[in-house]
């Protein structure tokens, strides 16, 4: 399964306001978390975002992460 681990490096850019409405540039930056992935049978330690944790941890290419047990 080929999995693309790919995202841009700055989340999005806007402007802080403040109370006099004078503006400034500030970039959002995501929120990273170091992971071990399994990738082609070998580990790999990566700093991914939320968002692309959880679609790892959906597919179970992470090594942490179990699978909740089913209710029968």
């Amino acid at each position: 399964m080929a999995y693309s681990l790919k995202y841009p490096k700055v989340a999005h850019i806007g402007k802080r306001v403040s109370h006099a409405k004078n503006r400034s540039k500030h970039a959002f930056k995501y929120n990273l978390h170091t992971v071990t992935v399994v990738i082609d049978g070998v580990k790999e330690r990566l700093k991914v975002p939320s968002r692309m944790l959880n679609q790892l941890k959906k597919a179970g290419l992470t090594t942490h992460y179990k699978a909740p047990a089913e209710k029968k």
